[in-house]
């Protein structure tokens, strides 16, 4: 078959695009990402309040009190690595 020709490589197909907010220091973490830090702060004894997906002094505090208790730097923020880090001590 001499007529077969490869057709140029498409860039965006073979990259890896990371979503738009992931993994970005001092930005404002959503709702949802709230809730879930408060359910599993929660679940492993720290009163971080009822999970509503604010993000007050009492679940900033329960945040500090689960990074000091785990030698992490105490920010009091909810993160993308806290979640993941909470997620896997409540698996």
């Amino acid at each position: 078959m001499t007529s077969w020709q490869a057709k140029p490589a498409v860039a965006e197909a073979n990259g890896v695009v990371e979503p738009a907010g992931w993994d970005m220091p001092g930005e404002t973490p959503t709702a949802s990402l709230v809730t879930r830090a408060q359910k599993l702060l929660n679940k492993l004894g720290y009163d971080a309040g009822p999970p509503n997906g604010q993000l007050d002094d009492q679940t900033r505090a329960a945040i500090k009190s689960f990074e000091r208790r785990n030698g992490l730097e105490e920010t009091g923020e909810v993160n993308i690595p806290l979640v993941t880090k909470l997620e896997r001590l409540t698996s």
